[in-house]
């Protein structure tokens, strides 16, 4: 009898323990993903900024608005590797005057809704972004860069990257 009793002690005290352990594990799980959530919600924001300033580039300066808007490329603006130096680091806008994404879809991303609508290729050209340089390839001109909207560094064609100031807009 001692041993049937202590066999259903045991057994309801591994019950009791597989409960709490159970509720413990979907409080960590429940905290990861709000922590994500708040994560993602934080790159977003990042990533707007970066967009935005990117924008605001381009309408303060008339050769960079000419280009997006118009499509017209003034022969004087500076783009790194191809007229003016490329440096690490350095921020640069990407511009685009054909139709396609803000960032390649073959780039691994955050796994939201938002980041997901950047790799999409659209008809027409894509909203401008601000990038900070990491390295250059003058040989296959492209170089490789970093932005708040990617979770990795991604390539872009010399053609589509600018200076943020265009000395040309002082000047004419």
């Amino acid at each position: 009898m001692k041993s049937l009793s202590s066999i259903i002690q045991n057994k309801i005290l591994l019950a009791i323990l597989a409960g709490i352990i159970s509720i413990g594990s979907f409080q960590i799980w429940q905290y990861n993903q709000q922590k994500h959530y708040k994560f993602i919600a934080a790159k977003e924001k990042e990533c707007e900024l970066d967009l935005d300033i990117a924008d605001t580039n381009v309408k303060q300066s008339r050769s960079l608005r000419n280009l997006k808007y118009n499509q017209i490329a003034n022969p004087g603006l500076e783009q790194p590797g191809i007229n003016s130096e490329f440096e690490k680091g350095k921020a640069y806008v990407v511009i685009s005057t054909k139709a396609g994404y803000v960032i390649p879809p073959n780039t691994s991303n955050y796994d939201s809704t938002f980041f997901k609508s950047l790799s999409i290729t659209y008809e027409h050209p894509p909203q401008p972004l601000i990038v900070k340089g990491v390295s250059i390839d003058i040989a296959k001109k492209q170089a490789l860069v970093s932005s708040y909207c990617s979770s990795q560094p991604f390539l872009v064609p010399l053609k589509n990257l600018y200076e943020n100031f265009q000395p040309i807009d002082i000047s004419n």
